[in-house]
């Protein structure tokens, strides 16, 4: 038998929603590998997330790569300086992600589960790396 939860109150949802403002934006580290440095993670919106997956076209290999990058760019505000983009040589702003990593597809899918397990999307996180 699950242990019995106590009621939810007003003061209860009250005192939740004060903390959530407190911590309203959220960063977590995330040590890469591929470059030797920790990256800061922005938790955004859940509806910012779900647009990034629903703009995924197909089940192809190459549309996989294009979400990671896509989700991988929205969440990583340091790929989003113009600076560091000219010095990648990036077309479009998304280009940085692969470029930084150097087309290393393991660390992209490692960063991708780390940012979607922050939304608890896990079983999308497998989905992904199918």
């Amino acid at each position: 038998m699950s242990e019995k939860m106590k009621k939810a109150t007003k003061e209860s949802l009250i005192a939740r929603a004060q903390a959530k403002k407190a911590n309203e934006i959220k960063y977590i580290e995330y040590d890469c590998k591929a470059i030797g440095e920790t990256l800061m993670i922005k938790k955004l919106p859940v509806t910012r997330i779900a647009d990034i997956l629903d703009m995924s076209e197909g089940d192809s290999i190459k549309a996989g790569i294009e979400l990671n990058a896509d989700l991988i760019y929205a969440s990583i505000p340091l790929f989003h300086d113009k600076e560091l983009q000219e010095a990648y040589d990036c077309k479009v702003p998304t280009d940085i992600v692969m470029k930084v990593f150097d087309d290393d597809l393991g660390e992209m899918n490692q960063i991708c589960s780390r940012i979607l397990e922050m939304y608890g999307l896990e079983e999308v996180v497998e989905d992904i790396k199918n």
